[in-house]
């Protein structure tokens, strides 16, 4: 059986904050793939709106996978009783 690695409380809060964050990095990713204007500033800066929606897109990624990784731990921590000694 794993050991938690972070509290329920910590692992709870990277979940919810990394949620926002995919969902708004997504959404700007998708924005600079539209080439919107008020994020290009002008249309030659950033030069090219695919590159910086392809970054944020990763970067969504990762935030998933931090989504993951800290809704596995609440989980963990649920089963793993604080205080037990395993002989």
């Amino acid at each position: 059986m794993s050991r938690p690695v972070v509290g329920t409380g910590l692992a709870s809060c990277c979940a919810v904050l990394s949620v926002f964050g995919a969902c708004i990095l997504g959404t700007l990713g998708f924005f600079f793939e539209a080439n919107v204007e008020v994020l290009m500033g002008n249309k030659e800066s950033p030069r090219d709106g695919h590159a910086v929606a392809l970054n944020c897109w990763f970067a969504s990624l990762v935030y998933i996978a931090f989504v993951v990784f800290c809704t596995c731990q609440v989980g963990v921590n649920r089963r793993y009783a604080r205080g037990s000694v395993r002989l």
